[in-house]
């Protein structure tokens, strides 16, 4: 099967750090297997839990909904904001709860086959500022039975700074692909 790559934008500003480590990721991935959504622009409306009852996805929701389900590899792309996932990103996972709960959309199943990535910056050069958000969206894929791919980190404050990062820009030539697309 064709590999085709998703990758999820949540950051507030336009072209930051974790941006410019994925679009490195993405480098040996031919365009045509990329999208590129930002979770910032339109922003997903906030979650609402109808639980006993649940709505189908509609607007920006139901759009990266569509695009994850055509996906088999789905890229989180994110800063570390105060130790966390940025909102636009903890916010799609909320989402995913009410796609749970909404069994016309099939979600619990079609998850399944997916193929999860996470790939941050952050200013702070501690190695573990980044293992909350990491075990956040690793365990939400791996209760979901989806596949976790892993994370890639890199450091870098001011825009462009992820740069200096050399070990993370060389890891990312290869951290997508492995030894195939």
């Amino acid at each position: 099967m064709e590999r085709r790559f998703l990758f999820l934008l949540s950051s507030a500003r336009k072209g930051g750090n974790a941006q410019i480590l994925a679009q490195a990721a993405a480098q040996p991935i031919p365009a045509d297997r990329q999208v590129w959504i930002d979770l910032c622009d339109p922003p997903l409306p906030p979650f609402a839990d109808l639980r006993p009852g649940f709505a189908f996805p509609d607007g920006p929701v139901a759009q990266v909904m569509q695009a994850m389900r055509a996906a088999t590899d789905i890229v989180m792309v994110a800063p570390v904001y105060w130790y966390a996932l940025p909102a636009p990103a903890k916010l799609l996972l909320d989402h995913w709860s009410g796609w749970i709960d909404a069994p016309e959309t099939g979600f619990t199943d079609w998850a399944r086959s997916k193929r999860v990535w996470l790939i941050t910056a952050r200013g702070d050069p501690d190695p573990t500022v980044a293992d909350l958000p990491e075990a956040m969206l690793r365990r939400s894929a791996e209760w979901l039975g989806m596949v976790w791919g892993g994370a890639l980190h890199g450091i870098g404050d001011a825009p462009g700074d992820v740069r200096q990062d050399t070990a993370a820009m060389a890891a990312a030539d290869r951290f997508l692909i492995g030894n195939n697309i």
